[in-house]
């Protein structure tokens, strides 16, 4: 198959969707990373509290601690209970004797009532059924399917399902929603930005978005965004509670730059059970080469928020491989394997003005992806030579243009033209379906919709979005 050549940019700026202005939020947390932490991380906090500062990349905040029961108490029957309402009105002997009486009552009571039976059934099981299990959980909702088909979201960018069926989607102005019981309803919302302070162009806003590996059991949703205060961003947690997001608590906060663009934020649980993060170089494209920086870097987490001791470049940096400009899609297959989408450059570092958009098929372990020593395929550009041991893309639109976005490995179960594929968007061209070859990956185009993100749904059918709708192909 031939390699597609992507259509010219022409007029389109470069990069992230176009602005979306802000709705009405309510508040989170400002506080601003000291200069020794902008390029680092904090984590843990409850929201509406500061960050802690320190010399490590990781600084860790102290849980709320659970108020304690009241001790010296102890246990009553029913009767003395009710007794000691009464108690002011009543002398000591008279409590005794209304004691004795109200349990004479209640063993005579049950006498009287027959004794329960139990009826056999046929498909009895010594485990409970997955109905049971799902009603003992007061926060579980019952009988959820994913939607049927094309439904209104106000630029979708980040999309992700729930074990249970539902769809969950990110709106880039602050709103996480939620399909449930056949309708769209809001799951919370957060402060964020979708312009720079001068009303400019931005990339900043909601952005990502994952469902908890173990969501069965802690119900958890994740999502990135950027603070108001225009120097962070942050990975929030919440519960979910029959649709409706609780406790919500910052788990990880990172530098968000002074520049307008470049900030990936999307991310995904791997097979491993970690969450990957994507951050772009803010702009700063020597910082995409230092791993002791996080910018312009997939970051690995464990789900809360703390760094993997196994990451390879120590137990407290959460970089997992550098060396991209802005990446802005994530993929996990079945298999476990992650691809990534990056946009190409824009005159920064001295690159060529527009192109060059990469794909890579299989994130490595503390690989290093080229950018900005290199770009495309492995054109010199900050050194003489690309650096030894780096990876150069699986496919690069080179002189066209494309703007990917969000990824999506499709099962062989999902709809024909796209199984067995990885697909992703693409914010000037709609989807593309990926055909792995050597030396370079193949691509052909898919359904012009496909602008922001791309996830198969559990019932193997498509779903993805562009800035007013979410599309649904079976």
């Amino acid at each position: 198959m031939a390699t597609e050549t992507p259509p010219n940019k022409g007029e389109r700026v470069k990069g992230s969707p176009p602005i979306v202005e802000n709705a009405q939020l309510p508040p989170m947390a400002t506080q601003a990373l000291t200069p020794k932490l902008m390029n680092g991380a904090v984590r843990h906090m409850t929201v509406g509290a500061a960050p802690a500062h320190g010399s490590n990349l990781m600084a860790l905040v102290p849980q709320n601690h659970m108020p304690k029961p009241r001790a010296g108490r102890k246990p009553t029957s029913p009767a003395q209970e009710f007794v000691g309402w009464l108690r002011p009105s009543l002398t000591m002997a008279t409590q005794r004797s209304f004691i004795a009486w109200m349990a004479g009552i209640l063993i005579l009571l049950s006498a009287c009532s027959p004794l329960p039976t139990a009826s056999p059934s046929p498909s009895a099981s010594p485990s409970p059924s997955p109905t049971v299990q799902a009603s003992s959980d007061p926060c579980a909702v019952q009988g959820q399917t994913p939607p049927s088909g094309n439904i209104a979201a106000n630029f979708a960018t980040a999309l992700a399902f729930a074990p249970d069926g539902r769809l969950f989607w990110t709106e880039r102005s602050g709103t996480v929603k939620v399909w449930q019981d056949g309708a769209a309803r809001t799951f919370a919302t957060v402060k964020t930005v979708t312009t720079e302070q001068d009303g400019s162009y931005s990339e900043r806003g909601l952005l990502g978005l994952a469902i908890s590996p173990t969501f069965n059991k802690d119900r958890f949703v994740y999502a990135f965004f950027s603070d108001v205060n225009y120097t962070e961003d942050h990975i929030i947690r919440w519960r979910d509670c029959r649709g409706t997001g609780m406790d919500p608590t910052i788990q990880v906060t990172l530098p968000s730059g002074s520049d307008c663009c470049h900030k990936g934020g999307r991310l995904a649980f791997g097979a491993d059970g970690m969450l990957y993060v994507t951050l772009g170089d803010e702009h700063s494209a020597p910082s995409a080469q230092n791993t002791g920086d996080v910018r312009g870097k997939v970051l690995r987490f464990r789900p809360d928020g703390s760094v993997p001791a196994d990451n390879p470049f120590g137990a407290t940096n959460p970089v997992w491989a550098y060396g991209f400009r802005n990446p802005y899609g994530i993929a996990v297959s079945s298999s476990g394997q992650i691809a990534i989408t990056s946009n190409g450059p824009t005159s920064d570092a001295g690159s060529p003005s527009t192109g060059y958009d990469i794909l890579i098929l299989a994130l490595a372990r503390g690989r290093g992806y080229q950018w900005p020593d290199c770009y495309g395929y492995s054109h010199p550009l900050a050194t003489a030579s690309c650096p030894a041991g780096q990876s150069p893309p699986d496919y690069s639109t080179e002189a066209g243009t494309l703007v990917p976005t969000g990824a999506a490995f499709i099962d062989s179960s999902g709809p024909s033209q796209f199984a067995g594929h990885l697909v992703f968007c693409t914010f000037n061209g709609g989807m593309r379906i990926v055909t792995p070859a050597s030396p370079h990956a193949s691509l052909r185009p898919g359904p012009s919709g496909c602008l922001l993100d791309v996830k198969e749904g559990p019932d193997h059918a498509v779903y993805f979005s562009d800035t007013g709708t979410i599309y649904r192909v079976s």
